[in-house]
């Protein structure tokens, strides 16, 4: 446990202590330990692997307080952790919400930042309206996005169906050619997750085994405050007006092709926004890309820290 100003972080890490730091930066619903397959990789070829639990998720400090769960004070809270671990610079790698934290952490705190690494989360240009009434619009009500603004809705709704919640969310991705068909009623999360039915083993991008962290985990922590992030949608767009939000830093960004959540498409225009850009598309990769395609994954990334930040 590393406290960090009023944050409690559990921290995980392999690899020798003078290597360069790689930061690694989940999303929902997880943990650090989605880095179990990547970790090891970093560690071998002499990086300083450092995984967290989220602030309000699995072990560490979860305030029940939304506005603590702005990318204002997360990004904070990083640049925090990062001294009481000792570092003047780190490397930051981010897949899901952590994928989208690490932009604001890299223009926010450029001279910490040294590079970025993301995982199907792309960095955008900033939206012509609040994302809540875009996605209302484009996607309906209904969308998952829009549900999970009401605090008390996850806990309702996956409280208690733990493994039932896993089972459905780590499964893998259906092909881009059935997208058409699938879209907008994919996005209900919470509609569809009450007539979900289960699904076999092999159906899904973990292990039995692995399941079980997650499924003990968030039976611990509960749902409300990992998804306090998603109340702080409409309050990140409304810090990015008036700002520049290109990213000077290299990044190596990892789209994946079955992504039906943050397509392939949603980063064409990091281009604008990173000028110093390396991508490598997971081909037959779904949102779950650490899992699904760590040896590919990992290949790419050491080739790529070993070029531009020799551990």
């Amino acid at each position: 446990m590393v406290q960090a100003g009023d944050v409690a972080f559990a921290v995980y890490e392999a690899g020798p202590e003078e290597g360069r730091p790689v930061l690694l930066l989940h999303g929902w619903p997880e943990l650090a330990y989605s880095w179990k397959k990547i970790m090891p990789a970093l560690a071998n070829a002499g990086y300083r692997a450092i995984a967290i639990d989220q602030k309000g998720f699995g072990q560490s400090s979860r305030p029940d307080d939304p506005s603590q769960y702005g990318m204002d004070v997360l990004t904070s809270d990083f640049a925090l952790l990062a001294r009481a671990l000792g570092y003047h610079k780190i490397l930051i790698c981010g897949h899901d919400w952590g994928g989208a934290m690490i932009w604001p952490m890299a223009y926010r705190y450029a001279d910490l930042v040294e590079g970025v690494i993301g995982i199907c989360t792309p960095h955008r240009k900033r939206p012509p309206a609040a994302p809540i009434e875009i996605f209302r619009t484009k996607f309906s009500a209904r969308h998952y996005v829009v549900m999970f603004q009401d605090a008390g809705l996850p806990d309702q709704i996956f409280g208690g169906q733990e493994e039932e919640l896993f089972r459905f969310m780590f499964r893998f991705a259906p092909p881009p050619k059935i997208w058409p068909k699938l879209i907008p009623a994919i996005y209900d999360q919470t509609d569809r997750f009450k007539e979900f039915k289960g699904c076999r083993d092999d159906q899904l991008v973990i292990s039995p085994a692995d399941l079980q962290v997650f499924i003990d985990a968030y039976k611990n922590s509960g749902h409300r405050t990992p998804t306090h992030v998603y109340r702080n949608v409409d309050h990140n767009w409304r810090l990015t007006a008036n700002t520049d939000l290109t990213v000077h830093q290299p990044v190596l960004m990892f789209p994946a092709e079955r992504d039906i959540m943050l397509p392939p498409e949603t980063a064409e225009q990091m281009e604008d926004l990173c000028p110093d850009l390396d991508m490598h598309l997971l081909q037959d990769c779904g949102h779950w890309a650490m899992w699904e395609k760590p040896d590919e994954i990992n290949q790419v990334l050491i080739q790529w820290l070993e070029q531009r930040f020799p551990a």
